[in-house]
């Protein structure tokens, strides 16, 4: 395989990523990445920013001058692709066409050498969008809403379903199958005793336990991903306590979801759920020109699949232009999704993978990701999802005008999709001059590897225009490699 092929290859990764942020609705489990915050989101959020972190910092904003009364955001956004795979030297040397640059040594013609790249790989995705927001705030009071959209992903693989899927079937998991397929489509038992000629002439395979051969076959996989639109609306208040001040603020969201599906095995059994609507299928778009919906489920499906609450509370308490302390229990609540049980009664398969292509990363997630390519059949049913409640701790410290030092870490369920388990960061906010905000982080999500934020905001002063881009990991300037490409930008914000 040619440079450019690796190339094409991880931009045709983050064009399927700026198409779903252009295009997905969603909101999920996780709050959306907050810019200009570094790796501590919860305790350097404010104004309608802090909504979905900690609804208390809606009045404190320890980024806004001390005066500020009205904050609007037009469009903020950001995407972060993790996986263990970008953490390999020689991919970084060709991208960046450092030393030698060679590829050759881990890519190619070869289906075994992708296999080898991504089998007991970890992959996420998380893509962001804020559309809309505001916030206000007068004496002791604070309101601001937020509307956000967020599509997450994650895949992690054992070697047989990679194997499936970049090459097809084969002789090497043919003994999964009860029966084997002709070219005739006569089915032949089997014995285990075919040679591996007889075994490439077979084109399939049938099992009668078709659930249980896809949980073999997974093994310890897990596909999943959720996007959804968020709607949330919060107010805070400030008390004054002595030489301290206290903020109290709950918010509420509206999430709608267009889209669900995981797949996973406990214990063996397989549990596979999905549910899309039809707004989000863009090939159903050609069914409207036999005419518009004429009956309510009709029409109900071109409508969110998932309907759902949340809950967020948390207080700062605050010694002004000195050091502050908060805590914050968000993400509670749920999701009803009305979608469907997949299963596979019998097994029926051939050889041929259903990738279109299974040597270009992006092709090869979205095959993995799609119902259809594991099952045959479905039963409708309605899941309630829970939100996953997250506990935050979180704090920071002035240091004059130009440096503020900020901290914290949070806990949820790492079970559920987009989930870390556990967060921690800290953050640098440094202001050389009046009109240029610097932030560099350091944060770690669940297991994996630290992550190095950094960026930069433009200002206009204290209150007025803000705009500015971070990257989510830097240690690639120095280090050979980095396990995490990613960015949050903000076009258009107003503070007054």
């Amino acid at each position: 395989m040619e440079h450019s092929d690796l190339t094409s290859q991880l931009r045709n990764v983050w064009i399927a990523i700026l198409l779903l942020i252009a295009g997905v609705h969603g909101h999920a489990q996780n709050q959306y990445l907050s810019f200009g915050t570094g790796g501590t989101p919860m305790a350097l959020g404010g104004d309608y920013r802090a909504l979905g972190w900690n609804p208390a910092q809606i009045s404190f904003s320890p980024l806004n001058h001390a005066d500020w009364k009205s904050a609007a955001g037009g469009f903020e956004f950001g995407a972060r692709l993790s996986s263990t795979a970008l953490s390999r030297g020689d991919i970084w040397n060709s991208l960046l066409n450092r030393g030698n640059g060679s590829i050759d040594d881990w890519s190619g013609d070869d289906w075994n050498q992708y296999v080898d790249l991504l089998t007991n790989e970890s992959i996420t995705l998380n893509a962001d969008v804020l559309t809309a927001a505001s916030s206000k705030k007068w004496r002791n009071w604070a309101v601001a809403y937020s509307n956000t959209q967020h599509f997450q992903a994650e895949a992690y693989f054992d070697a047989t379903p990679i194997q499936l899927l970049v090459q097809g079937g084969g002789g090497e998991w043919a003994a999964l199958f009860d029966s084997l397929l002709t070219d005739g489509g006569a089915a032949v038992e089997n014995t285990g005793d075919f040679s591996a000629e007889e075994l490439l002439s077979f084109q399939g395979g049938i099992n009668i336990n078709g659930d249980g051969l896809i949980a073999e076959l997974l093994q310890e996989s897990r596909l999943g991903f959720s996007y959804q639109r968020c709607h949330t609306i919060g107010i805070s208040k400030a008390w004054k306590l002595g030489d301290f001040i206290l903020h109290t603020g709950v918010s509420g969201q509206l999430i709608l979801g267009n889209g669900y599906f995981s797949v996973k095995t406990t214990d063996g059994n397989l549990d596979a759920f999905g549910a899309f609507s039809n707004g989000f299928n863009y090939d159903a778009l050609a069914t409207l020109q036999n005419g518009v919906p004429n009956s309510f489920e009709e029409a109900r499906k071109w409508g969110p699949v998932g309907q759902g609450w949340g809950l967020d509370f948390g207080g700062v308490l605050e010694l002004k232009d000195q050091f502050w302390i908060s805590t914050a229990i968000s993400d509670l609540g749920r999701v009803e999704w009305r979608g469907e049980r997949y299963s596979v009664n019998t097994a029926l398969t051939t050889w041929a993978t259903p990738v279109e292509d299974p040597t270009n990363v992006g092709d090869l997630m979205l095959g993995a990701l799609s119902p259809n390519t594991w099952f045959n059949e479905a039963a409708l049913e309605t899941r309630v999802i829970p939100n996953g409640i997250k506990f935050q701790l979180g704090g920071g410290m002035h240091f004059g005008k130009f440096l503020m030092l900020a901290g914290e870490m949070a806990f949820d369920n790492p079970d559920l999709i987009g989930n870390a388990g556990t967060r921690l960061g800290a953050t640098a906010v440094i202001s050389p001059v009046r009109f240029i905000r610097i932030d560099l982080g350091l944060s770690k999500w669940g297991n994996e590897t630290y992550r190095i934020p950094a960026g930069f905001t433009i200002r206009s002063g204290n209150k007025g225009f803000e705009c500015g881009l971070q990257a989510t990991d830097i240690q690639v300037l120095w280090k050979e490699s980095q396990s995490e490409i990613g960015f949050r930008a903000i076009v258009m914000r107003w503070v007054w």
